[in-house]
C-alpha cells in the first residue's frame, strides 16, 4: 500500500488548520454557487453541475509566494492547464497571471 503524506502545519500557528479548512470551505461554496448560476443560465436544473462537484477531486493549494525572496521575472507556475471544471483564484495583488485563448 502506498504511503500517503500527512498534512503539515506550522507549529507556531495552532489555528493554521482551522483557518485553512474554513477558507477552503468558502472557496468550495463559491464554486458551488458559480456552478449553480451556470446551470440556471443554460436553462438546466440548478444542481446539474453542483451535484457533480460533490466528493470530486478538488485541488485546493496555497500558492502564495514571498515576493521579497525572488527577483522580478521569476516564474512560479510555468505554462500549464487547469484540469477541473472550475478554477478560482484569490484577489490578485501582483501582476503576472495571464490566460491565453486558442485564438491568441
Amino acid at each position: 500500500m502506498e504511503d500517503i503524506a500527512q498534512n503539515r502545519a506550522p507549529s507556531d500557528f495552532p489555528e493554521w488548520q482551522a483557518n485553512c479548512n474554513a477558507w477552503g470551505k468558502h472557496m468550495l461554496d463559491g464554486c458551488n454557487t458559480v456552478a449553480e448560476m451556470a446551470a440556471l443560465g443554460l436553462g438546466l436544473e440548478k444542481s446539474t453541475f453542483s451535484a457533480m462537484l460533490k466528493r470530486g477531486p478538488h485541488k485546493l493549494a496555497p500558492t502564495g509566494s514571498d515576493l521579497t525572496k525572488y527577483n522580478v521575472g521569476t516564474i512560479f507556475a510555468g505554462f500549464h492547464y487547469d484540469f477541473n471544471f472550475l478554477t478560482i483564484h484569490g484577489k490578485s495583488r501582483y501582476p503576472g497571471l495571464f490566460a491565453w485563448l486558442r485564438t491568441g
